[in-house]
């Protein structure tokens, strides 16, 4: 069965993006000009397995992560829980079109703003509702410092908003194709929403850490909590159901083009080829629909090839700029049309990027 109504919430339109140039923009935005969902649809319910869902996020300016919802005999668990609490609302609202059950645990798959600024609406609904995440992912989620997450990061971006508004009212003011003009507007209401948004955000922070693999048995439901590596993040959390064969990786696997700047791209790879090994059916990715495990086969040799050309260029002391064109020409026939299915995220978009960043972390050692 496939839920297709996608639930119409105003708060959620009016709050589903930000104009804001924070580095996660590479990993979760689309360009300035970009077209956003339209009307009020925010998410698809998507069944992947005996009372699992995939919730797939609308693209749109500002996108937010998918959700996986697992049913258990006595409640839910949901694994990421979107940038925003109108979007968990949103998520929430098509989810009891499903199942009445209580949230009874949320699981957040690493720190990033995007899958876990939401948690707070499963806190509020129940007050004990358990918040799951890695030891490290907990570790950046209470850093004061942490860029593109964290309790911190909350006014970091209610600081910045402001000039982001001016700015979209700059273009707007600039704008003389009535299309580009009414897709700014459109990001104009968003982002104002957006930060009245943030100001009530209560962030509500893992209650529980694991710092290695475990099995949650969870009302009669098996749910691993696999730590495989460093990949996307240095605290990334891949939640397993054997039985449905069932993956969640969050970021440490898209539909699209990776955002590599806070990830471990010699370890990627590595990581995962080690979820390879489980016997999967279905991958519901942070961005994007659901894949078969063979997107994990693509995914994992586009970082082995990255990686590879990138130790070849620095061996041969070719310039940074010199090493963006010829790799991106050279991974292009096996990897361009692929990472290139969706709006944003595309190859050409962010292959430059993602070789410099390679090429910093692996070659320089930055």
């Amino acid at each position: 069965m496939e839920f297709t109504r996608r639930q119409v919430l105003a708060q959620a339109t009016m709050a589903a993006a930000v104009y804001t140039l924070d580095p996660h923009e590479l990993c979760c935005g689309m360009n300035a000009y970009a077209q956003t969902a339209a009307g009020g649809e925010t998410f698809e319910l998507k069944k992947v397995g005996d009372g699992i869902w995939a919730g797939v996020a609308a693209l749109r300016y500002k996108v937010n992560s998918n959700a996986a919802i697992i049913e258990t005999n006595d409640g839910l668990v949901i694994v990421d829980s979107h940038s925003k609490p109108a979007a968990s609302q949103a998520l929430y609202r098509d989810v009891q079109g499903a199942t009445k059950k209580p949230v009874k645990k949320v699981i957040n798959t690493h720190f990033h703003w995007d899958h876990w600024q939401g948690n707070q609406t499963y806190t509020q609904a129940n007050p004990s509702c358990e918040i799951i995440a890695s030891d490290r992912c907990k570790a950046r989620l209470t850093d004061p410092n942490q860029m593109n997450g964290g309790a911190a990061f909350v006014d970091k971006q209610i600081a910045a908003m402001p000039a982001e508004i001016d700015k979209i009212k700059a273009d707007i003011q600039k704008a003389s194709d009535p299309a580009a003009k009414a897709r700014l507007e459109n990001n104009l209401a968003q982002a104002e929403a957006y930060l009245t948004e943030l100001k009530g955000i209560k962030p509500a922070l893992p209650t529980r850490t694991v710092s290695q693999t475990m099995t949650l048995n969870e009302g009669g439901r098996e749910i691993r909590l696999i730590v495989a590596g460093r990949a996307h993040t240095d605290g990334d959390l891949f939640i397993y159901m054997p039985k449905d064969k069932v993956l969640v990786t969050g970021d440490a696997v898209v539909g699209w083009m990776p955002f590599v700047n806070d990830g471990y791209p010699e370890e990627w790879g590595q990581t995962v080829g080690e979820l390879e090994k489980l016997d999967i059916d279905k991958v519901i990715v942070g961005h994007g629909e659901p894949e078969p495990k063979g997107h994990l086969t693509f995914f994992r040799g586009y970082f082995t090839d990255l990686v590879a050309a990138v130790k070849k260029a620095g061996a041969d002391n070719m310039p940074v700029e010199d090493a963006k064109k010829k790799i991106a020409d050279d991974l292009a026939p096996q990897y361009e049309k692929g990472m290139s299915r969706y709006p944003n995220g595309q190859y050409r978009e962010r292959i430059a990027a993602n070789i410099e960043q390679t090429y910093n972390k692996v070659v320089k050692k930055m």
